[in-house]
């Protein structure tokens, strides 16, 4: 069935049954299955339209092994781990195998003819044929061994798969894969002492596993998929598991909808009792009925157009007549299914009249024949009488050119053509079917046998799919024998119907490989095989056409498509194969073999070294004990199977991570709400969950009792959580920490604040989860619980204790649940210090001096006596990464606005930004037709919220750009002139005709753009959200040049010290999101270490934060941070950085040692004080061996998974990039109200607010808010005053000041000077310290200031009335401590600013661009040398002068002469050697210079070179 359309009609009818997975709110699992043919597909094929794609096979076991520990390590499977590859499958699904890969072949030659018919050079080496994943091949038997060897690595060196028994059922063991996963769980149910309350997790993409899943009637079952993003498709997969976004679709949820459903047959059942399980199983059954891979759907029966609500009505208004269910555990009740498919059938008739009356009308308005063939026989395309885009519609006369068209014509002759009306409706209906039989299923004749036969052939068909799905595969030989399924009304007379089915053998391997593959594919065959493909001799050759044709049968896209290729014949083709079979070799014939699944298990002792296939090394000792089990021993007869619920099954206890609508009173309801879905408005009816509020909570009564409790909020996603504060619109209850005391606080006049933030809270409920809340009055105020923690008591007990969050988040009374009977597996896994940090057992320090340290715990049982621990820390200098600072603050200012990048290359500013956005090109295809190309540089991405690092930044919504995205404005420019010059008209910019534009010869220059723009390096860099923290490129090379010079320096020192086991970090010693330092903070540039065990990135590996991701909800715990590690390993990222050295982290992986280096320097005052005195140690030194990659494999991390408890608050002014962290502690409270659960549509969501360079920054308190008040410096300095507007600066833009002497003594730069802030000014930009951060506070109705003073300092004024006062006092403070401290001290005055951009000084007019006077198309690298070099010269030759001050100073040259007058340094005394500025008596004093000059000398003075 499609796929995609039946996931997507279910999940837009019932709107809370997929989850986005975080690990946060993922459930324990016992078991978890993986049907592994979707992840071979996607790792060894994720670019199927790009014909130059190559990959190597060893690069395809790599990727397959990495998405196979990502996805184990997401799961963490308590019991088992189930991995199936497809083998052999039934006859029955060879006919769809045989469609999909004759098309896959014949598109693959289509794609390579076309990409060598433009001229592009394909690679030397094959691509790869995905119809290799076939059983049988060289391939998969390759794979199996690499699978083998996998799991034997796994099992013998990663603690996490010890405790679980894996299962490899590979391609030799017969059966689909995941119909031999549903076989283990059906032996799995049948064996005694069965837990009926096992929590299963199923991974695959195909649909069927809904109904798969379901029959089992398991009640904790969920299905692993990754995002469906439907609309425009990409044929691109995303192979790399972290960067995929997966979705938990919960069949318990499914369940409870379904009820819902069918809730209204609970009183009109008569004379047999409704059973809800029973309604399932005929739920899977209507399923069947609109096609799977194993027969055809329905004619008129299709998702897409409504399939579904017509059975379900049907369904429901024939049960209460059929006096018992359809389907009875996987066997067909044929009297009952009859009356069924007689109700069903008026879908039939009513489908033919809208045809006929359709054509009827269209005939009559065009006066000729309407062909209705070429728009397909559907409803609800000839209604609107509309062709799609890009369709012609065709009003020729009928051609009877094929036989559809003959059908066609019959039917017009019948009841269309108005000479021909005497026919009432059921003759001609009958007609129309007996033409639909001749044609589509060719037949000569069509009589009652025939009829008889296809009606019992379906009926057939069908029996056999329930066997296939309740009980196991009935027969291996058995097939539908036709392309198309019978008309509904023709099912019937079947009653008496006696259906056996014959078990036979499955095929072998390469007998399914020649019933499958084309002949196209035959390289995956022995040799001996190849001329039964293609000698005219054959007796099979007629089986294996090049060309073939398909039909859409009422399908809209391609892919549904039916292939009509020829059913083979399975006895002439094993009569074919019988004389090839004797030539095969010994390794062919072990291919061609059926084979058992493989059981392991992890023992204790070592069963030897185990040989690696090839790509991979040896295991040296290998613990994974081997135990064959054939598929036969797991098939259980009908009769011993546990059909329905199982017996004892807990439907009414909560089992976290299950949601449930149990629990709360409600209602479902079928409404058109438009309830956006998968981040798109439903297309039809949603089921809307009313809930029916507690009689007790009606109104806005506050439930006191609940303070201080815990309860469960978002409903039906259930999550613990702790009560601190139940509100109304007039009053707040404020938990004091137990049950039973609180606090009262009024909220006068604050009504319309708390509706409008419980409106948001129920419209989010309504538009996203459609869950109509009623009316809400009341607030819960929680802290969700974020994961468990053990805890050392000052005796050192442990206890395992719940962790919440600190964030508050509102849920409405009415959605929380309390008082349920939930389920808690999370023991006590340790009783004592011992247990959790035994001997010998690595551990981290998260306390200083040694912060992040690793260490080893030390025999301690003399110390324990005092509560603490010996252990052996390891001690290591972290690198100097001070230059990685300057060099990032000085690219910083490389980025300019549109309108100075344009200006640059003379062109206005529209048309630059047009060019680095899209330029749509409309150019013919090789079939005639029209597409749109891109022929823009796409260096920003508006919708997708993505800019380009090095290239573009996006400030709120003004775009900036750096010199290299100029240049390539540039080049693009001189290639392509006519566009260029076609989009500066202001034309159409969208959708230009490529012959218009480039005129005949079109067809080259869109190969040249398009080339163009691949080779670009934009094309290949990775896109990060806009506002995202990130190094450059530039920036990352530069950290890893660092870490690489000091890999073969760096001394390691062994300390021993004693420690409370407080202090101490294992992954062990908590669960869930937590991080091991709930203080922990992450900045860029900071250095961590993973801590991690078993994950892709090595445990104990150090790194530095190049990228902070910040999550699009808002949601803290959701930020990930990008690192480049000291050394590159297996299955590691390119994140910006060396191949397979980076990788992205959510905050509870890593360790922070720059927060640890920061927090020493708070306490102590003194910067780079990290490695203090810590009592009584002993230290060695010894060289530091450089850190080893990790075994080949490594447990992996699923990083995109989003894991972050809790944020740190500091204030939003300070930067989140310091080279020395400032002694500063502000104390503000614990982060406010936010719902990380309602995306942006809380009304004070968290993460929204953003500093002026874009970064996020908490939300706090008015009266305790901290911040640079940039207003009151514009004042203090009078910047930006109306009286200064007539002033005009009066130096010549040629003229260069004089160099200053490198010595200015502290006392000289105060001498002259006016305000304390604007002395302090003077001081700060004279020893380039950049600009004075003044921080407000209001105490005692009055403000206080304070000043971060370097190297590490902080000045507080005095209390005083305004903020002026304010700055002057603590201003004043802060000179009379420089004036103490350095009075007599000289200080360096830096003079090696950095050189400004060069589009700072605007070119003299003289100055040709070097460009635009060039006649010749000159080379690339030659025009940008030029382009630069110019810009060079206008900046060696020149002072740093505003492009401003420049304008006004041509002004005032033309008003008063060429006189000049020299602007000096007036406010700096400069030494008695530095002349040259005494001199000029030109210069007029300082109170006789008009404002606005001042201001002009002082930004001037500044930026001076």
């Amino acid at each position: 069935m499609g796929v995609p359309k039946f996931f997507r009609y279910i999940s837009e009818r019932y709107p809370c049954l997929s989850e986005l997975v975080k690990e946060y709110q993922l459930p324990e699992f016992d078991n978890l299955y993986l049907d592994m043919n979707g992840i071979i597909h996607n790792c060894s094929h994720p670019d199927d339209n790009n014909p130059h794609f190559r990959i190597t096979e060893e690069k395809i076991f790599q990727d397959i092994f990495h998405y196979i520990e990502v996805l184990f390590r997401m799961i963490r499977p308590q019991q088992l781990f189930f991995m199936a590859v497809d083998g052999v499958a039934p006859r029955a699904k060879m006919n769809q195998q045989r469609g999909r890969r004759f098309r896959s072949a014949k598109d693959a030659e289509k794609m390579e003819k076309e990409a060598k018919s433009k001229g592009e050079k394909l690679p030397d080496t094959a691509r790869f044929d995905s119809n290799c994943i076939t059983p049988g091949t060289p391939f998969m038997y390759k794979l199996q061994e690499a699978l083998k060897y996998f799991v034997v690595d796994k099992i013998s060196n990663d603690p996490l798969w010890k405790k679980c028994k894996v299962i490899l059922s590979g391609h030799e063991t017969p059966g689909e894969g995941e119909h031999k996963i549903m076989d283990y769980i059906r032996y799995m149910r049948a064996q005694p002492g069965y837990d009926p309350n096992t929590r299963h997790c199923l991974y695959g993409l195909d649909a069927d596993l809904i109904m798969l899943g379901l029959c089992t009637h398991e009640p904790h079952f969920s299905l692993l998929r990754e995002e469906v993003k439907f609309g425009r498709k990409s044929t691109k997969k995303i192979s790399v598991p972290e960067e995929i976004t997966f979705f938990l679709l919960h069949l318990s949820l499914m369940r409870e909808y379904l009820e819902l459903e069918f809730k209204t047959l609970e009183e009109k059942l008569q004379g047999f009792q409704y059973d809800f399980e029973k309604i399932i199983d005929d739920w899977v059954l209507m399923g069947f009925l609109v096609g799977n891979d194993f027969i055809p759907h329905l004619p008129n029966l299709h998702i897409a157009n409504g399939a579904l609500p017509i059975l379900y009505k049907a369904y429901s208004d024939v049960l209460p007549e059929l006096g018992g269910y359809i389907n009875e555990g996987g066997k067909l009740n044929l009297e009952r299914f009859e009356k069924f498919m007689e109700k069903l059938s008026k879908i039939d008739m009513d489908n033919f009249e809208d045809i006929q009356e359709d054509i009827t009308y269209m005939e009559s308005k065009t006066g000729r024949k309407f062909n209705p063939f070429d728009m397909d026989l559907r409803p609800d395309n000839l209604q609107a009488w509309k062709p799609e885009d890009g369709d012609d519609l065709k009003t020729e006369a009928l051609q009877p050119e094929n036989d559809l068209a003959a059908l066609i014509k019959a039917t017009d002759d019948m009841f269309i053509n108005s000479s021909d009306d005497t026919s009432d409706d059921d003759d001609a209906f009958d007609m129309y079917k007996k033409e639909y039989y001749r044609t589509k299923m060719e037949y000569a004749k069509v009589t009652p046998e025939v009829m008889r036969d296809q009606a019992e052939g379906y009926v057939k068909a069908i029996q056999w799919n329930l066997n296939y799905y309740y009980n196991g595969c009935c027969s291996w030989s058995w097939y539908y024998p036709h392309h198309y399924a019978p008309y509904i009304s023709d099912i019937k007379g079947f009653t008496n119907l006696k259906i056996e089915f014959d078990l036979g053998n499955p095929f072998k391997p390469f007998e399914q490989l020649l019933a499958v593959l084309p002949s196209a594919s035959k390289m995956h065959l022995p040799e001996v095989y190849h001329g039964l493909m293609t000698d005219d001799i054959s007796l099979i050759k007629q089986y294996y056409p090049e060309d073939f044709q398909t039909d859409l049968n009422g399908k809209k896209q391609e892919w549904e498509a039916v292939v009509l290729v020829p059913f083979i014949d399975e006895n002439l083709l094993l009569e074919a194969m019988a004389p090839c079979n004797q030539k095969l070799s010994l390794e062919e014939q072990s291919r061609n073999k059926h084979g058992p699944m493989c059981v392991y298990r992890w023992v204790e002792r070592s069963l030897g070294s185990y040989q690696a296939p090839d790509h991979f090394k040896d295991i040296g000792e290998n613990h994974a004990f081997l135990k064959s089990l054939s598929i036969d021993d797991i098939r259980v007869p009908v009769d011993k199977l546990v059909k329905g619920a199982y017996p004892g099954v807990k439907m009414n206890v909560y089992y976290p991570g299950f949601p449930t609508l149990k629990h709360l009173n409600y209602r479902g309801e079928l409404k058109l709400n438009k309830i956006k879905v998968f981040d798109q408005p439903s297309r039809n009816e949603n089921m809307v969950i009313k809930i029916i509020p507690d009689e007790k909570y009606l109104g806005d009564s506050i439930p006191v009792d609940l303070l201080g409790t815990t309860i469960f909020v978002g409903w039906p996603h259930l999550v613990e959580a702790k009560v601190i504060a139940i509100s109304n619109s007039k009053r707040k209850y404020v938990s004091m920490g137990s049950p039973g005391e609180y606090d009262i606080n009024d909220k006068l006049g604050d009504e319309k604040a708390f509706k409008y933030e419980y409106d948001g809270i129920i419209e989010y409920y309504k538009t996203r989860m459609g869950i109509d809340c009623g009316e809400t009055k009341v607030l819960m105020h929680v802290q969700v619980m974020i994961g468990r923690r053990y805890v050392f008591s000052p005796q050192g007990r442990l206890s395992l204790d719940k962790q919440f969050a600190k964030e508050e988040s509102r849920y409405p009374l009415q959605t929380t649940v309390f008082n349920i009977d939930a389920y808690d597996s999370h023991n006590s896994t340790f009783k004592d210090i011992h247990s959790v940090l035994p001997i010998g057992s690595e551990c981290f320090l998260i306390t200083n001096p040694y912060y992040g340290s690793q260490g080893t715990i030390l025999d301690s049982s003399d110390t324990l006596k005092n509560g603490r621990l010996k252990v052996c820390i390891s001690v290591v200098e972290e690198p100097d990464m001070s230059s990685v600072f300057v060099k990032h603050e000085q690219m910083k200012n490389m980025y300019m606005s549109t309108h100075t990048a344009s200006q640059t290359l003379g062109m206005p500013p529209y048309l630059f930004s047009k060019i680095t956005g899209c330029v749509f090109i409309t150019a013919r295809n090789n079939e005639g037709g029209l597409k749109n190309v891109n022929g823009g540089l796409d260096l920003k991405f508006n919708k997708r919220n993505k800019e380009i690092p090095g290239y573009t930044k996006k400030y709120g919504n003004t775009w900036v750009y750096t010199a290299k995205a100029v240049d390539l404005v540039l080049e693009y420019c001189e290639r392509f002139p006519e566009l260029v010059q076609f989009l500066s008209k202001g034309a159409k910019q969208d959708g230009i005709a490529a012959e218009i534009l480039f005129g005949d010869n079109w067809d080259v220059k869109m190969k040249e753009l398009n080339k163009f723009l691949k080779e670009l390096p934009t094309h290949s860099i990775e896109k990060r959200t806009c506002g995202s923290e990130a190094f450059e490129k530039e920036i990352v090379d530069d950290i890893e040049k660092i870490i690489d010079s000091q890999a073969d320096k760096l001394v390691v020192k062994k300390v021993t010290m004693q420690v409370k086991p407080g202090f101490l970090y294992r992954p062990e010693l908590q669960s869930g999101t937590l991080m091991p330092d709930p203080t922990m903070r992450a900045e860029i540039l900071d250095r961590i270490v993973n801590v991690r065990t078993g994950y892709t990135v090595p445990f104990g590996l150090k790194g530095t934060i190049i990228a902070i991701q910040e999550p699009s909800d808002g949601n803290d715990r959701d930020i990930l941070y990008d690192v480049v590690f000291d050394k590159s390993f297996r299955d590691g990222m390119t994140l910006n950085c060396s191949e397979g050295r980076g990788y992205r982290l959510p905050s509870n992986a890593f360790i922070n040692l720059t927060h640890g280096k920061r927090k020493m320097e708070a306490r102590t005052g003194k910067p780079g004080d990290y490695m203090g005195e810590y009592g009584n140690k002993t230290e060695a030194t010894e060289r530091r061996e450089p850190v080893k990659s990790n075994n080949f494999f490594t447990p992996s991390a699923f990083a995109s998974v989003p894991q972050s408890p809790q944020n740190q608050k500091y204030p939003p002014d300070q930067p989140r990039i310091k080279i020395n962290p400032q002694n500063i502690k502000v104390q503000t409270p614990p982060k406010g109200d936010f719902m990380p659960d309602f995306g942006g549509n809380a009304s004070e969501k968290k993460g929204n607010n953003r500093n002026r360079n874009g970064n996020k920054v908490p939300n706090q308190p008015l009266n305790m808010v901290p911040r640079v008040d940039t207003d009151m410096l514009k004042k203090l300095l009078k910047i930006g005053s109306d009286d200064n507007k007539n002033n005009k600066p009066t130096p010549k833009p040629t003229e260069t000041m004089p160099p200053l002497e490198n010595k200015i003594n502290v006392a000289d730069i105060f001498a002259n000077a006016g305000t304390a802030t604007v002395r302090l000014l003077t001081y700060f930009q004279s020893n380039n310290l950049g600009l004075p951060r003044y921080q407000y506070f209001e105490e005692n109705n009055g403000i206080v200031a304070q000043l971060i003073l370097p190297p590490k300092g902080l000045m507080v004024g005095k209390l005083c009335s305004n903020r002026e006062e304010a700055s002057e006092s603590v201003a004043e403070a802060a000179l009379n401590e420089f004036m103490k401290k350095g009075s007599e001290r000289t200080v360096e005055v830096v003079n090696n600013f950095p050189a400004p951009p060069k589009t700072w000084v605007q070119p003299p007019p003289s100055a040709p661009h070097p460009k635009r006077d060039s006649g010749n198309n000159s080379s690339n690298s030659k025009s940008q040398n030029g382009h630069h070099n110019k810009s060079q010269n206008l900046v060696s030759t020149n002072s740093f002068i505003p492009t401003q001050a420049l304008k006004r100073q041509a002004q005032k040259n033309a008003q008063h002469g060429n006189s000049s007058k020299h602007t000096g340094a007036d406010n700096v005394k400069s030494s008695p050697s530095n002349t040259s500025l005494k001199e000029n008596k030109q210069s007029p004093k300082k109170n006789d210079r008009p404002r606005r000059e001042r201001k002009t000398r002082i930004a001037a003075n500044f930026c001076n070179q």
